[in-house]
């Protein structure tokens, strides 16, 4: 039994003893996608990333001072 057929006999129940009983209707859930601000932020992020990329290209620093734990490595 799903959790319609269930609630419908317990209003069954309930309108029995109460005739004047109006059953709460739940909106419809619409289903959304990533919402405009999630879209805005990803795009900031990514014009950010490319003028930091541009940024050290014509600089010419785009090595990584890699400190590693181990000298020989």
């Amino acid at each position: 039994m799903n959790e319609q057929e269930r609630e419908a006999r317990e209003f069954k129940h309930i309108r029995e003893n109460d005739p004047g009983f109006v059953a709460p209707r739940r909106p419809a859930r619409r289903h959304r996608d990533a919402s405009f601000w999630l879209w805005i932020g990803v795009g900031f992020a990514i014009i950010l990333l490319l003028i930091w990329l541009t940024v050290a290209m014509f600089t010419g620093d785009t090595d990584v001072n890699l400190i590693t734990p181990f000298p020989w490595a």
